[in-house]
This record gives C-alpha cells, structure tokens and sequence, in this order.
C-alpha cells in the first residue's frame, strides 16, 4: 500500500505544468462550447479563458504564405477567387495561387499597356472557360493616342491561360466597347463571364452597365446594371460578387438609409436585357455580402468585421457571430499562432478548396 501511494506520488511530481503560453495556444483553437467546460479545469485555466484580451481574438488557419521582396509592388487589387485559384494584382506583376496545393505562380510581364502604373491597377478578372475547363485570366490594357501619346484613346484586352502550352499574354481579336474603370474591384465572375465597370469620367454618353467579356469565345456586351436607380448611384458605391450563382450588385442607399442587394441570373452570351430584383433590403450601416450562410443567414462585412446577419429576424442574434478580422491570431505553417502586427491590408472572399493545377509540373505534383 505504501510502495503504491510513493509510486503516485512521484509521477505526480514528474509530471510536468504547461507554461500558460502553451495552454493559450491551445485553447484558441477550440470551440467555444468546449471553452466553457474548460473553466472548471483549474483556476489557471479560467483566468485565462476569463482574461478580456483572449475573448476579443479568434483564430484563423493559414493554409499558404509567400513573402514579397521589399519594393516589389506598391498597390494591390482586390484578390479574387475561383474554383480554389486566387488572383492577386498589382501595379507590377500578377500572381495565382492554389493555396490547397501551395502552388503559385508569377504571371509574364507584358508590355503592351501604354499607360504607365503607379498607385492604381489595371482591370482583371479570373474564370473558367467551360468549353475547355481552363482558367484564364483576363487584363485590359491601355492603348496610346495617335495625336496624343500621353492621352489614353482606347482599352485592348490580354487573355492569359493557366495551364496553357504557350505560356504568354495573348491579346483578343476583339477591344472592350469602353474604356474600362481602373479602381481597387477586380472584375467579378459568374457564368462564364467576367464584369468589368465603365470608366464613365472619360465617356460623354456610357451606358448604364457594366462590360461583359465571355471566357469561351472572348467577346464582349454590355449587361445593364440596376436601371432606373433614384438618385443615381456611382458606381464606385456598389459592389459586384457572385451570391448563390447570380451576379449580385449591393450599395447602400443613403437616400433610404439601407443596404440594397440585388441579384440576377439574366447574363447569357448575348442577353442585353438582365433583369435585376432587388434580393435584400438589410437595416445595416454600409456593409458587403460575402455568401449565404446556413437556413436564413447571410455572411456580411463591415469593415474589420465579418458577421452573420439572420435573414428572418432580421437583425444579429448574439456576439459570438461577430469575428474581427483585425483581431485574427494564425495558426498553422510555423507561425505559432502569432497576431501579424504589421498587417497592412486584407481581403476577404469565398473560398473553396480544389486540387486545381496551376501548370503542367503542378498537376504531377497535386496528384502526388
């Protein structure tokens, strides 16, 4: 009895106390459920659960990084994403990522833009082309004036395709109707088409919608957009994305005070006649749909912060459905769960993942 009592009492003493920084890495990984069952654990453990600091961070996994060389860019457009691909561009290069595979790619240079690049991107999108099942991406590019060098006459357009055997920037037979605006939004993509806004400060008389240009056949229309808005609203307050395979276009109304989304479905080929319905009418400040989420909810950003707005209440039901994405600690990839202080810009988007290859090498290696 007594050799027993000795027995435990060393692997009691042997058993060694994880430092508090330890446990803090833990504990940020778990849900919040299991959170309130783990106050009871020891008074050291509630004091950190309870500790304010640690109820403001949430977690998110990094599943890819890449470190830029200081200089190499100095703007970025808004990343977008499609079938587990994400473009990201700059006023320098373009780049694609598989973040599932951690494959990436530089795209070209080209040198046919005239207009030189300094705190602005030019007009890109990333789709799939049905009729292959290839990625493509998809930039405009600005041609220089006959009579004036320095005055920007026309918008070509270059189509690069990943994964192709030519591995190069190859311009379109046909140049966008307009001159396409060159603004933080990349172009949105939904059906096989790519939306590109007008640049309607250099356009006596643009219509009121946005440029269409087809990944198959890589021709362009115009899709009409909203018509019939009172007052008029600028195009650089509304946002475009895909919403429940429909294109969506969201604002807020300072007029009425409300978040508008409407969506449609009426963007065929050579469709000139879409037809919008205005989806929701949300009693938020101004804020941006990112996905429908579960029965009756809608994933939302304001701002640094990412919530889920509940369709039938119309309203956020608790706290815990806010995330403050300034706020986010990284878990994963050996950054040991570390906040990124100096974290200067961030973009949000659906996101999927996919073993989507990037060449011919990546493929053989997605498989592996």
């Amino acid at each position: 009895m007594g050799l027993k009592t000795a027995s435990k009492r060393k692997r009691k003493r042997d058993t060694p106390e994880l430092f508090d920084e330890i446990v803090w890495e833990i504990l940020i990984r778990l849900p919040v459920k299991s959170l309130v069952r783990f106050r009871s654990v020891s008074k050291a453990w509630r004091a950190i659960i309870s500790d304010p600091s640690f109820e403001t961070w949430s977690t998110a996994t990094l599943v890819y990084g890449r470190h830029f060389p200081a200089g190499e860019f100095g703007t970025v457009s808004q990343m977008v994403h499609c079938d587990g691909l994400v473009l990201l561009s700059t006023n320098t290069k373009a780049y694609v990522f598989n973040p599932a595979t951690r494959d990436a790619i530089a795209l070209p240079e080209s040198k046919r833009n005239a207009l030189p690049l300094h705190d602005t991107c030019l007009p890109i999108g990333l789709g799939m082309d049905a009729s292959t099942g290839r990625y493509k991406v998809a930039r405009a590019f600005y041609r220089p004036s006959d009579d004036d060098p320095t005055r920007m006459a026309a918008m070509g357009m270059e189509v690069f395709t990943i994964g192709g055997e030519d591995g190069s920037w190859r311009e379109t037979l046909e140049d966008p109707p307009y001159l396409m605006a060159s603004f933080w939004q990349a172009a949105a993509h939904c059906k096989g088409c790519l939306f590109y806004f007008i640049d309607k400060k250099n356009h006596q008389n643009p219509p009121q919608g946005l440029i269409r240009f087809n990944l198959q056949d890589e021709t362009f229309g115009i899709t009409p957009l909203i018509p019939d808005l009172l007052p008029q609203v600028e195009d650089d307050d509304i946002a475009l994305s895909e919403l429940d395979g429909e294109l969506c276009a969201c604002f807020f109304s300072k007029w009425l005070q409300r978040l508008m989304i409407f969506t449609t479905g009426d963007i065929l080929d050579r469709s000139d006649d879409a037809h919008w319905r205005c989806r929701y009418v949300i009693d938020l400040p101004e804020c941006h749909p990112m996905a429908l989420h579960g029965s009756g909810g809608i994933l939302m950003r304001l701002g640094h912060c990412l919530f889920r707005y509940d369709l039938g209440a119309h309203g956020i039901q608790g706290k815990d459905d806010f995330h403050w994405m300034d706020r986010l600690k990284y878990v994963g990839l050996r950054c040991r769960g570390r906040a990124w202080k100096n974290l200067c810009f961030f973009n949000l988007s659906s996101y999927t993942e996919s073993l989507v290859p990037l060449n011919a090498k990546a493929s053989s290696q997605a498989l592996q």
